[in-house]
């Protein structure tokens, strides 16, 4: 069965909005780097709480931006080999295409759980800030 070649680039067109969620994600992974990396010794000391919710934070980025990667890696690939098998003539293009597109879209719900956690924990450190500055404003 010969597949339509549009039919070969639907993986593909998942990218741009793959792109967009890794471009906010490495912003925001930056961010936690920078504010890590601003912490002094003494800092360090005294905020290790805080200190290890941002590292948490990263550890979710990071993770994040790898399911990310992983899904455009899977789409990328998946639209190659069944194009390339299409061309052959073979006749498993459209299962290793509908393979690749189910692969890569788990990766992104992964990266996305991911980010959720990251937005509870985020939510769960300014709550903090916002009591301690209310408490030291009442002293």
């Amino acid at each position: 069965m010969d597949m339509n070649s549009l039919e070969l680039l639907i993986p593909l067109t998942y990218i741009p909005g793959v792109a967009l969620l890794i471009m906010s994600t490495s912003q925001r992974f930056t961010a936690i780097n920078n504010t890590i990396h601003e912490f002094s010794e003494e800092e360090c000391r005294i905020k290790t709480e805080r200190v290890k919710q941002e590292l948490r934070r990263a550890h979710l980025f990071r993770n994040s931006l790898l399911g990310l990667y992983l899904s455009v890696a899977f789409f990328s690939l998946g639209s190659l080999v069944a194009f390339l098998a299409n061309s052959w003539g073979l006749e498993t293009s459209k299962t290793v295409l509908e393979i690749a597109t189910v692969v890569g879209v788990a990766c992104i719900v992964f990266s996305v759980s991911k980010l959720a956690v990251e937005s509870i924990l985020s939510l769960d450190i300014i709550k903090r800030h916002a009591k301690r500055h209310e408490e030291n404003t009442k002293k």
